[in-house]
């Protein structure tokens, strides 16, 4: 598996719901713990599970990053889809330079081709 951002090899890893930050090993341990909340979210069309610390930090991606224009900068769109009810660990693949789980590059990517166009 290659990353889609930068094509370095990734590592299959278990990881915790959160697109954001799951691939951290505490969130392992936080998910155990029962320590957050998962929600799936749309932002403009695409879909990303974040836990109740990622959501409310969300704002503070710059626009660049996220292939957002500087017009929205910090004030994106999170629309509230559903709560992920009992979540549980998954596996995923893990970006040794992006240090970012599959499913956010993946996510991440499709944001950045959208706002391309």
């Amino acid at each position: 598996m290659q990353c889609p951002i930068c094509s370095e090899a990734m590592t299959e890893i278990e990881v915790a719901p959160c697109f954001d930050c799951g691939h951290e090993p505490s969130e392992l341990e936080e998910l155990k713990n029962g320590e957050h909340e998962y929600h799936l979210f749309k932002v403009l069309g695409e879909q990303i599970v974040l836990c109740d610390f990622c959501d409310a930090d969300f704002d503070s991606y710059y626009p660049e990053y996220l292939g957002f224009p500087d017009s929205i900068a910090h004030n994106y769109p999170l629309e509230l889809v559903s709560k992920i009810q009992s979540p549980v660990p998954a596996t995923d693949y893990l970006c040794s330079k992006c240090q970012r789980r599959l499913a956010f590059l993946r996510f991440l990517q499709s944001l950045r081709q959208r706002n391309a166009s």
